[in-house]
């Protein structure tokens, strides 16, 4: 299951909650602009109007008898060639006939009452006053459709920053998240440094208040792994160590009785005894080098060159083998084997893997040690394929595959802990590389 992530998701909510702000935002500037403009523009129309009345009744009774004389048909000439008026006029009789107009108003009159105010008769707005000695009527207009551009000018101005400002304010928005989650990375990152070979406390002393009880409960549980552990370590290393002397004088006695028994049908019993004898005391070996795994000295400060302790535990385990078993080193000129790991260690290790390989491979099989590149050691028997959801499992304590051989289920864990602690890994690989079967345990430092 993915889960998600916690910064996307609030990214995502704060950019998506300010650009919606912004939004809102805008939304209300183009309203006030809408209103204001409607208004600043309709006041341009009465100041026009109240302007030009008088003037164009003047120029009504230019002939000097005092009368209005008609003339539809007069409008001024613009002078310098014509361009685009953007507010026209008209100047009417009481009974509404055009008197005089400007260049570019209509020769009609326009579709609106002949009353004092405002009226909007598409395609125009039109204010309408009348000159209080003479009864005549001005009307003003100016187009919709420029009002309407005018408007989208300002919606225009408005919107298009946001186009810039939403990403510009996410960029901002993902850096100030990251900023300010990174002491929860950093707490996760020590956090997943944790494990059985490291337990300390997680030494941030200076995680914001928010995380403060969190990294001090962290802290708290660590201390009571570490202590629980430390007690199953001494519990086994000291019951172990407590068990071997009684184990090895039960043994001793034990063998003496076979001998003694000599063909006494009771011999095939002492026998029995004598075998669980053993592999009890292989078991309180194990627990004693896992103990000793588990401790965390593994790990040097220093690397240490480990070819000449691999030649002398690949010798000893050729000479201690069953004659049916070839182990056969393969360390090529030149290669070099250096870790930061101590080399009694590397014994527990390779003797765990060749006493893996020699109880689970096949009887007068070959067993290969084999150093391919620096710094990793292979070993590798002969033998039946093991399923891979079991090869995940034999790390575990006192997990075993599908054998019938004695054991303790001890040995590879033992392996993977010490791996662990010097920073390498253990990699089980079945079958074998080049083969159809086999085993191969390998270790990378």
């Amino acid at each position: 299951m993915k889960f998600p992530s916690i910064t996307r998701r609030l990214i995502l909510t704060l950019t998506a909650g300010a650009a919606t702000l912004w939004l809102l935002g805008a939304l209300f500037a183009i309203l006030v602009i809408r209103n204001e403009l409607q208004q600043t523009l309709d006041g341009g129309l009465r100041e026009t109007a109240e302007r030009i009345l008088p003037l164009a009744v003047d120029g009504l009774r230019d002939d000097g008898d005092g009368d209005v004389d008609p003339s539809p048909d007069y409008h001024p000439a613009i002078s310098g060639g014509h361009s685009e008026e953007f507010v026209v006029y008209q100047v009417r009789s009481p009974e509404g006939r055009v008197l005089m107009r400007s260049h570019d108003a209509p020769g009609v009159g326009f579709e609106a009452p002949l009353t004092e105010g405002f009226v909007t008769k598409a395609p125009w707005r039109i204010y309408t006053t009348t000159d209080p000695h003479t009864g005549l009527l001005i009307q003003v207009a100016e187009a919709e459709e420029r009002r309407e551009a005018a408007l989208w000018s300002s919606i225009v101005a408005i919107l298009l920053p946001l186009v810039l400002l939403v990403p510009l304010g996410a960029l901002g928005i993902r850096l100030a998240v990251r900023t300010g989650l990174a002491p929860l990375r950093r707490i996760g990152d020590e956090v997943s440094r944790r494990d059985v070979g490291n337990l300390g406390p997680l030494g941030i002393d200076e995680a914001p208040a928010e995380l403060k009880p969190m990294t001090e409960a962290i802290d708290a549980l660590l201390h009571r792994l570490r202590a629980a552990f430390d007690a199953e370590r001494a519990l086994a290393a000291n019951s172990a160590h407590e068990l071997r002397t009684p184990i090895a004088g039960s043994l001793a006695q034990t063998q003496r009785l076979v001998e003694e028994l000599g063909d006494h049908p009771a011999q095939a019993r002492a026998r029995r005894v004598e075998d669980t004898l053993h592999r009890l005391s292989g078991l309180a070996a194990k627990l004693l080098a896992l103990s000793r795994a588990e401790s965390g000295t593994a790990r040097t400060a220093a690397p240490a060159d480990l070819l000449p302790a691999l030649r002398l535990i690949v010798g000893e385990a050729g000479g201690m083998r069953e004659q049916r078993t070839l182990i056969a080193p393969d360390l090529a000129p030149g290669t070099q084997l250096a870790a930061p790991i101590d080399v009694d260690a590397f014994g527990i290790v390779m003797r765990n893997l060749l006493e893996n390989a020699l109880l689970h491979g096949t009887p007068g099989g070959t067993i290969s040690v084999a150093v391919p590149r620096n710094g990793v050691v292979e070993v590798t028997n002969e033998g039946p394929v093991v399923s891979a959801d079991k090869l995940d499992q034999l790390t575990q304590r006192f997990a075993r595959g599908d054998t019938s051989a004695a054991g303790s289920g001890l040995g590879l864990t033992i392996v993977d802990t010490i791996m662990h602690q010097v920073g390498g890994r253990l990699e089980l690989v079945s079958p074998a590389s080049g083969r159809t079967d086999g085993f191969t345990a390998r270790l990378v430092f």
